[in-house]
């Protein structure tokens, strides 16, 4: 991750607060729900596509194809927002 990622609970959501690692200063904050929220901590520990869509699946005891799919969207997000 290329900046520090913290998660606080909200009702049915999380709440993600993104800062810059060196200065702490708030860069972003946006609501997942909780599976979005479980991909996030997985790619927070450096995690891959493929290791998060497995660890998702078992999780979620989803099949692998479609997890699989959910996950690469979701990377490709956060990409596009900078976080990966």
């Amino acid at each position: 991750m290329k900046h520090k990622i913290e998660i606080a609970p909200l009702l049915d959501y999380y709440v993600i607060a993104v800062k810059d690692k060196e200065t702490g200063e708030l860069v972003e904050t946006f609501t997942l729900n909780e599976s979005g929220t479980d991909m996030l901590r997985l790619f927070c520990q450096d995690k891959d596509v493929s290791t998060v869509a497995q660890e998702i699946a078992e999780m979620y005891e989803a099949p692998q194809e479609l997890v699989t799919k959910d996950v690469k969207t979701f990377a490709e997000k956060l990409q596009k927002k900078g976080l990966l």
